[in-house]
């Protein structure tokens, strides 16, 4: 073994603080990592957010190169009006070409929040439809009151005196007192109950 060699023994040492060197460096790193996963989620969308900004920048770009390039193509041309501020057709054209190029790169990015929703279907007023034509106080209140209103309105008692019979033979064993309690319960939801009629 010669001057300034190293022997095998110094090399594995050597390896060995390398390695340690490095797991610590690593170890270092993961403790400075992020764990909490709102942060980590409010850092990707900054990141997003600075992607989208970045490739915005350089769409306008590419769009402001593009323009300049063909404006000086364009100056350079014999006849060019060069202090006319008037747009030619032409002007308008490759204008609204860029544009519509500059929004069909845009139109997929659409979100699930922008939504066509269809307009509500429109109904006729029906609130002038049931006319009365009647002169004088008694004919006008006469023509409101239809013959349906009066046939439709039952009082309690009628209505005990129609559903006991049924409720009794559906339920032979109740006494008086539990079978007008049913009657009572089904008066509450009965469509003959004035209080359940429209007004």
């Amino acid at each position: 073994m010669g001057f300034g060699d190293t022997s095998k023994k110094d090399k594995q040492r050597t390896s060995a603080a390398a390695d340690r060197e490095a797991a610590r460096a690593s170890a270092e790193d993961a403790a400075w990592e992020e764990t909490d996963k709102g942060n980590k989620k409010k850092s990707e969308r900054a990141a997003a957010k600075e992607e989208k900004a970045d490739a915005k920048l350089a769409a306008k770009k590419e769009r402001d190169e593009l323009e300049a390039a063909e404006n000086a193509s364009t100056s350079t041309m014999k006849g060019a009006n060069k202090g006319s501020s008037k747009m030619t057709q032409a002007e308008i054209q490759r204008r609204q070409a860029l544009m519509a190029m500059s929004a069909a790169k845009a139109a997929p990015k659409k979100s699930a929040k922008s939504k066509v929703v269809a307009a509500p279907k429109l109904e006729a007023n029906t609130n002038k439809a049931d006319d009365v034509e009647a002169s004088g106080i008694d004919a006008a209140l006469g023509s409101l009151d239809t013959p349906e209103d009066k046939k439709s309105k039952m009082t309690y008692k009628e209505f005990e005196a129609m559903m006991l019979p049924q409720i009794q033979e559906e339920n032979p064993g109740l006494k008086m007192s539990q079978a007008k309690d049913r009657a009572s319960k089904l008066w509450d939801r009965a469509p003959e109950n004035p209080k359940n009629q429209e007004k």
